[in-house]
């Protein structure tokens, strides 16, 4: 297996015209869990709507988990890329929690993939390559943002706070997406103080 990209692959694409199938690959199994689900999800009907043979889905990827990862992975590429876009015009601290809630919650409305890893049950261990990966990495990623332009105190009590305030972001995030928008913006406005609490003994006053 090798790695192209934000995700892993059987065979690294050597032209512009085999990534580009690799990203419709991708896309197609997005509409495939979103509309099927994951168990009824298959191969070849992701390769029928990428409109290529079955046997190109597997000269990539292996089975359908291995497809989701990369999903995820590449999930995570965009939404790490659309964070440090925004984060750039943000001044404080508590500004850049809310604009990584925010641009979750948008990806997660807007993006296919995003829809599709909530379907296929990503959060089960035994979808991921290691529990809680793809957390631990935005995780990492956030506490560096937080400590090289904020001045938060780096220690193992601040990662683990960093870590809990991006899982209870994302499960906020969900709810507020299944609720009516007066119900939303309720469940918001009390969230995000609590994220903001759990992150603000680390921070400069």
């Amino acid at each position: 297996m090798v790695t192209s990209g934000a995700y892993p692959l059987r065979r690294t694409p050597t032209q512009d015209r085999a990534s580009k199938q690799v990203e419709r690959i991708l896309d197609a199994a997005c509409a495939e869990v979103v509309e099927r689900g994951y168990d009824a999800a298959s191969t070849s009907g992701i390769a029928k709507r990428a409109e290529i043979a079955v046997g190109s889905v597997y000269r990539y990827f292996p089975d359908k988990r291995s497809l989701i990862q990369a999903i995820e992975r590449r999930n995570q590429a965009r939404y790490t890329e659309a964070v440090r876009d925004r984060l750039t015009e943000v001044s404080t601290w508590r500004q850049a929690v809310d604009v990584t809630l925010d641009t979750f919650r948008e990806m997660h409305r807007t993006d296919p993939g995003f829809k599709a890893v909530v379907l296929s049950g990503l959060g089960d261990p035994d979808l991921e390559a290691k529990p809680g990966e793809f957390d631990d990495q935005h995780a990492d990623e956030f506490a560096e943002l937080l400590t090289s332009r904020f001045g938060a105190r780096d220690s193992r009590e601040f990662r683990l706070a960093v870590t809990l305030s991006i899982t209870m972001g994302e499960a906020l995030a969900h709810l507020a997406d299944r609720l009516d928008p007066a119900e939303a913006e309720y469940v918001l406005s009390q969230g995000r103080p609590t994220l903001h609490r759990l992150l603000e003994p680390h921070l400069p006053s």
